[in-house]
């Protein structure tokens, strides 16, 4: 006997649409105004592709926060469970991509945020690192590579850590640059304009080696 659960399901809205208002004694507990609204949400990667204002197909939003996601606006649905690549209905479009699990997170634990700025500061991001790493945090990855076991590769490690952070840099740099190859391998829409959003947007060395 076939069984509907659609009923236990919540709806699927938009991002910003209109959900309703507080009931009351929320209200009262929160001391909220009565005519808060709440919003559907949706996640930070998507809302700050939406936040760039990026309506075109080609335009595509990295977010350099704790992990590295990369979000392309493209005419064609692109999915790879191998890949870890996935793609939501935007409008008439699709946003495609794929979320990897390095990212800042890893250089703040390593180096710790205030030295990153001055470990930056001594990098010549106009030549190329010879150092090669997979900066993972621990082991598994689910983009631009979908493997639960691979293991971080952050050594050799050199003496100098601005040697070290450039490596470091310039790595995740190639992984996103992986990431958006492999999207318009399979398919999607080639990237015209690359936005950035997330905390790691504010060193400007990174966006050199990225743009290099």
């Amino acid at each position: 006997m076939a069984l509907t659960a659609a009923h236990l399901l919540p709806r699927v809205l938009s991002p910003g649409e209109i959900m309703g208002t507080l009931l009351p004694s929320w209200v009262a507990a929160l001391d909220f105004n009565p005519e808060c609204r709440i919003h559907a949400g949706t996640t930070d990667s998507i809302a700050a592709f939406f936040a760039s204002g990026s309506r075109q197909p080609g335009q595509a939003v990295t977010s350099l926060g704790s992990t590295l996601v990369l979000k392309l606006l493209s005419e064609r649905r692109v999915e790879s469970v191998d890949h870890g690549i996935y793609s939501h209905r935007c409008g008439n479009m699709w946003l495609a991509g794929g979320a990897s699990n390095c990212g800042a997170a890893l250089l703040e634990n390593i180096f710790g945020r205030k030295r990153l700025v001055s470990l930056s500061q001594a990098i010549n991001p106009e030549i190329p690192s010879s150092l090669n790493y997979y900066p993972l945090p621990a082991t598994g990855e689910r983009f631009p590579i979908c493997d639960p076991n691979l293991l971080p590769r952050l050594g050799p490690r050199p003496t100098d850590d601005v040697e070290y952070l450039h490596g470091l840099l310039e790595s995740l740099a190639r992984i996103e640059a992986h990431g958006y190859g492999l999207l318009e391998t399979l398919g999607a829409t080639p990237v015209t304009e690359i936005r950035t959003s997330g905390g790691g947007a504010s060193n400007m060395v990174w966006q050199a080696i990225r743009q290099r």
